[in-house]
């Protein structure tokens, strides 16, 4: 039978890529498996690698994961394929994601925009979930979703392609694409099943002005939330949050 799912890494550690697919090869379904290898810095974004490797996909289903996630089930891939097939063509399916709400006893600052990630994943060594996670059932519709583990109908990546000049970096490239499809009438899923993912990201200048070009490019949609931070969109409100994570950053207490 030919195979529905082709998963996409590009990784610049290859002992990490090594224990994907050592986890991959545990699982009772059968998948594709395209690497970009970017251990010598091939690639100047990770939007230009999905892009070239989508090229290659020729299965009905794209996944595009991390290098550092493993799968911790023989049957992770196939609950993640089942919840797939509950998609529509212009819709993506992730397995962390972020939906409006407010966390109980925590400070609003000016310019955010409330939100609560729905996830299962764990997140570092032996940590269960981050700070303000929240375990569900199901699939539920959201505003955007971690870029550990995600995706969706291939067709629909080959018609709207990473945006290469406006994730010209490594950060948010999967937001962007949950932001594109929700604007153009598409829904954004997160879904109940639970991986590892060995590291927590990580939020730089290079991330920081990355978040506030989105917010500027989609300003139409009033705020923008994602998984490591949510901002309103107006000139004054995005502005305002990035510069107090510029600072954040220079001081060393965000990273």
């Amino acid at each position: 039978m030919k195979n529905k799912i082709t998963i996409v890494c590009c990784y610049n550690d290859r002992k990490q890529y090594e224990r994907l697919q050592a986890s991959l090869a545990k699982q009772n379904t059968g998948y594709e498996l395209i690497g970009m290898d970017n251990c010598h810095g091939q690639y100047a974004s990770c939007s230009l690698a999905l892009n070239a490797a989508t090229a290659r996909v020729e299965t009905e289903y794209v996944i595009y994961a991390h290098q550092d996630v493993e799968l911790p089930k023989e049957d992770t891939l196939a609950r993640f394929a089942g919840y797939l097939t509950q998609t529509g063509e212009a819709d993506l399916l992730g397995v962390a994601g972020i939906v409006p709400g407010a966390i109980p006893g925590r400070k609003k600052y000016f310019g955010e925009a409330e939100g609560i990630v729905l996830s299962g994943v764990q997140h570092g060594e032996g940590e269960l979930a981050a700070a303000g996670e929240q375990a569900f059932s199901g699939m539920r519709a959201c505003d955007s979703l971690d870029e550990c583990f995600f995706g969706g109908h291939t067709a629909h990546f080959k018609k709207n392609p990473f945006d290469e000049k406006l994730c010209d970096n490594w950060h948010l490239y999967g937001v962007e694409r949950c932001l594109h499809t929700r604007w153009h009438g598409g829904n954004v899923y997160v879904c109940d099943v639970a991986l590892i993912h060995h590291s927590t990201g990580h939020i730089n200048h290079a991330y920081n002005e990355n978040f506030r070009r989105l917010a500027k490019r989609y300003a139409g949609m009033q705020c923008i939330r994602t998984v490591c931070g949510s901002s309103k969109t107006g000139v004054w409100h995005r502005n305002v949050f990035y510069w107090k994570r510029e600072l954040l950053i220079r001081l060393g207490r965000l990273g």
